[in-house]
């Protein structure tokens, strides 16, 4: 190899591991919002098939930031943004249907399955419910969006490299993460 063809081959490697190197410390955003899209499929006598979800699978953001949660679907009922183990989070039609934490962490929220009505506590704190929106760090965490008027802004104190896994009690389908950097 002549010493320009190597030269320019280093030159190349260098740029290229550069920006994986830049990529890969790209500061996580300061905030995220998460909001539900929603579509619908039917087709006679085989299936209907809900599409309501989070817009995203993945949401980034630091450590000390915000989550602001967006209600956009008002057809479609409230939601929650619930944080579980990931264990706990459905991953069966079976589990989704019989899911003894969520059906916990509803009860904890104080909400009558046979109404309408709010649920006493709009939010949880480690599964404890209360008035006031939770410091979004573990499993337990909960806020209602679409209970009241506007969205809902939550701290999330969980430590650098924390991986959130969250649903949503009313559809418990609704499921994503938050990656904390």
């Amino acid at each position: 190899m002549t010493h320009g063809k190597l030269v320019a081959a280093a030159a190349t490697l260098a740029v290229v591991l550069g920006g994986g190197v830049s990529v890969a410390l790209a500061a996580a955003p300061k905030s995220a919002t998460i909001k539900e899209s929603t579509s619908f499929a039917f087709k006679p006598n085989r299936y209907i098939q809900d599409g309501l979800r989070w817009n995203k699978d993945v949401y980034n953001v630091k450590s000390g930031g915000t989550l602001h949660l967006k209600y956009n679907v008002k057809s479609e009922g409230p939601h929650t943004f619930t944080v579980m183990r990931k264990k706990d989070v459905p991953s069966t039609a079976n589990e989704l249907f019989n899911c003894k934490v969520c059906n916990k962490l509803t009860k904890a929220h104080g909400a009558d399955p046979n109404s309408d009505a709010p649920p006493k506590f709009v939010f949880l704190e480690n599964g404890k419910g209360q008035n006031t929106p939770p410091n979004v760090d573990r499993p337990g965490d909960s806020a209602g969006i679409g209970f009241g008027p506007g969205p809902v802004d939550l701290k999330v104190t969980a430590k650098k490299g924390t991986t959130l896994h969250f649903i949503c009690l009313v559809h418990p389908w609704m499921q994503a993460v938050v990656k904390v950097g």
